[in-house]
């Protein structure tokens, strides 16, 4: 959602006199504007496959501009077929961050088969994957900076693997996903 809608929704909810009180902030700038060019540095996306159990997924790494090494957000998307959170790469991208992206087995083109419990070990292995000395080098990450974030679906796989793999300096759950809900 663009932020002049958002400022405009805040403006209907918020009384009036909560939005006099409020400071004049504009958003980060990486919302809404590149960073300068770097030409020695350029951002760029790189496309990967990560190995996993017999198959391949596909993903993709936002490289922000920059010499590096970067900080890394492991961004894991809901349901396949819904929003894969693309907004929020790039503007982690624009702030300085790599981001990795992936699909989980049978989904958006990955190999295997799409299950629940494939999505829960699909995370942990992208996590294990993104760590290894030669990738975190080919990507140009720091492998003790990891930020891991989830929506919907991808807030249950981020919660459940948070025990297990590289250690995390944040996991964020964006809307989770609670699969109790479906119980009857």
């Amino acid at each position: 959602m663009h932020f002049r809608n958002i400022a405009a929704i805040a403006t209907m909810l918020l009384p009036s006199q909560a939005l006099a009180q409020a400071p004049t902030q504009l958003p980060p700038q990486a919302i809404y504007a590149d960073p300068p060019t770097d030409l020695t540095h350029p951002a760029s996306t790189l496309a990967i496959e990560i190995p996993s159990h017999g198959s391949i997924m596909n993903g993709l790494v936002y490289r922000p501009a920059g010499p590096g090494p970067f900080p890394l957000v492991v961004l894991m998307h809901g349901l396949p077929g819904n929003e894969q959170n693309l907004d929020l790469a790039q503007a982690l991208r624009r702030a300085g961050w790599a981001v990795m992206t992936f699909h989980y087995r049978g989904s958006w083109g990955s190999e295997g088969e799409f299950s629940l419990n494939n999505v829960i070990e699909d995370a942990k292995v992208a996590l294990a994957y993104s760590v290894e000395p030669a990738v975190a080098k080919s990507w140009n990450i720091d492998p003790a900076r990891i930020v891991v974030i989830g929506h919907s679906m991808g807030g249950l796989a981020t919660a459940l693997s948070a025990g297990s793999g590289p250690k995390r300096r944040a996991t964020i759950l964006i809307a989770p996903w609670d699969p109790s809900t479906l119980a009857t």
